[in-house]
């Protein structure tokens, strides 16, 4: 095996990056992220709330989701750990499944919602903002409720369900934590996690539960979920001014890849109005876009040889991809964005980084593979290629239509392979404390260099359910699944103490010293 990855630049360079015209902003954000139905426990079997995953569970096509890492009820401690790591953000997410709960699968109706599970959330909201961080909160993270069926976007009918929903969330929980908690309303919402991935991964690639698939239904979900962004965000800032709560911050978060229209094509539609696009003019805006996007994703550099035949099918793609940049493929969406009473639909731009390029997360099944039952053409979680320089360039092109708006990475992260107990090296040999120091050096780069970024947050602080399965490991906390309750390690599923690497890189940061920054970007052993 090769070992390729490691950090791409010299104490030296951390010296020019970090040197006097260099400050964190106050406030920038540090932390992690996770998502309820992959980190709470207690979904999908008898007697618990059922959410779009009951089927995939039940069937026995994928790992149950079990306990997960009972973050529902073992939040306190797990806040512990980021508290201790210096963190000061959050991101967590509220399942639509537990607050309006049905635990039959033959009840297709909607159901009351569970005040009790409300008052839950706001106190672990409470807890997150007692602790010293900001709570970054997720109103939908690729579930919603079983009553619903497994194919809600699309129908224009189910986006209205999930508009009252956002409702009931914001009025209910903000008035908990004010009322309650004696704390402030929520300040960072996130309305839909990663809508792009979740219609493509649904519809087309058919890795997520649905009934029907397509193009035509790819693009009728998506603009079916621009619509629900749209109405979410109105609402959320409706409620806000009724309550007389101060301004909200109201995104999505996009999965960077780099393919336009796939991608950024989103971002800038929901952003035309505020940047005075009539919606005759959607199309010469959205190929401008592109262009502009393009010529600044050229620029990231390739850090792995892809897969025999990788670039050609990334080039086919590519072509059908371009055809996608079309407003009139997401009329219900376009419909939302120029019927609203405002113009903003986004007061911050998300975003989720990993690998983004086709060409390298196409590969060929191995002998291992064949042997595990993994017979897809496309990369498993550890095998991901890592790209520190990539994510500048496209912190960069995050800019472009974006005039004003702030930055925030709410996902960048990497995985280990954990198999019946046992880790495996990654192909690339790399290790946490130095993706961390690396992707951080970028995040800083671009900071310096202009892009209004205002928080990073690393995905997972500990090992978490990965759509079906439980190898992927991409805490900073690794966890060992062989006991129950499972149980939380210091460290990472390959012994790397990456919570302390986090910890110092952020102390660093905030400290300001330059030589303590210099020796936190290059240290080999925390």
């Amino acid at each position: 095996m090769s070992l390729e990855f490691g950090r791409h630049f010299s104490r030296r360079d951390c010296e020019r990056l970090f040197d006097d015209s260099f400050s964190l902003p106050e406030g920038f954000m540090f932390g992690c992220a996770n998502a309820p139905y992959q980190v709470e426990g207690g979904f999908n079997g008898h007697g618990e709330p059922l959410n779009n995953w009951v089927e995939f569970e039940r069937s026995g096509r994928g790992e149950p989701s079990g306990e997960a890492i009972r973050f529902w009820t073992d939040y306190p401690q797990q806040l512990e750990l980021a508290k201790g790591m210096g963190l000061n953000a959050f991101r967590m997410g509220i399942e639509w499944a537990r607050v309006q709960p049905e635990t039959s699968t033959t009840l297709m109706k909607e159901p009351a919602f569970d005040e009790g599970a409300i008052e839950a959330y706001s106190a672990m909201i409470a807890a997150i903002m007692k602790a010293g961080m900001e709570p970054i909160v997720t109103l939908q993270h690729f579930t919603h409720p079983y009553w619903l069926g497994l194919d809600p976007w699309l129908a224009s009918a189910d986006v209205e369900s999930f508009r009252r929903y956002v409702e009931k969330m914001a009025t209910a929980i903000n008035g908990l934590l004010v009322a309650k908690h004696s704390a402030r309303p929520v300040r960072y919402w996130i309305t839909l996690n990663e809508p792009n991935g979740l219609a493509m991964l649904t519809y087309l690639a058919r890795a997520f539960p649905r009934r029907r698939s397509g193009l035509k239904d790819t693009m009728l979900a998506w603009s079916n979920m621009i619509d629900a962004h749209c109405r979410a965000y109105d609402t959320i800032h409706r409620v806000y001014t009724e309550n007389d709560w101060p301004e909200p911050m109201v995104s999505y978060n996009t999965i960077h890849i780099a393919q336009y229209g796939i991608d950024k094509v989103m971002i800038d539609l929901l952003n035309a109005r505020r940047n005075g696009v009539e919606r005759g003019d959607l199309e010469k805006y959205l190929l401008e876009g592109k262009r502009s996007w393009d010529g600044e994703i050229a620029k990231c550099p390739v850090t792995v040889k892809p897969a025999m035949g990788g670039r050609a099918i990334e080039k086919v793609m590519s072509k059908g991809i371009d055809r996608l940049v079309d407003p009139a493929r997401f009329e219900n969406g376009v419909k939302a964005i120029y019927s609203s009473e405002t113009a903003e639909k986004l007061d911050y731009v998300a975003v989720d980084f990993y690998d983004p390029f086709a060409r390298t997360m196409i590969k060929w099944p191995t002998l291992q593979d064949v042997r595990e039952k993994r017979v897809n053409v496309n990369a498993e979680h550890w095998e991901w290629a890592l790209n520190p320089v990539a994510m500048y360039h496209f912190l960069k092109a995050d800019t472009i239509n974006a005039d004003g708006l702030p930055i925030f990475v709410v996902e960048n992260g990497m995985s280990h392979k954990v198999r019946d107990g046992r880790v495996e090296q990654r192909r690339d040999g790399a290790t946490r404390d130095k993706f961390l120091q690396s992707f951080v050096f970028e995040a800083m780069r671009a900071l310096k260099d202009g892009v209004p970024l205002i928080g990073y947050l690393y995905w997972s602080m500990v090992d978490n359910y990965e759509w079906g399965s439980y190898e992927p490991r991409f805490g900073l906390f690794t966890v060992d699944r062989s006991r129950e309750p499972v149980k939380i390690s210091s460290v990472d599923a390959w012994g790397t103490n990456a919570a302390g690497a986090f910890a110092e890189i952020i102390g660093a940061l905030k400290s300001g010293e330059r030589s303590a920054i210099a020796d936190a970007f290059t240290s080999d052993s925390f």
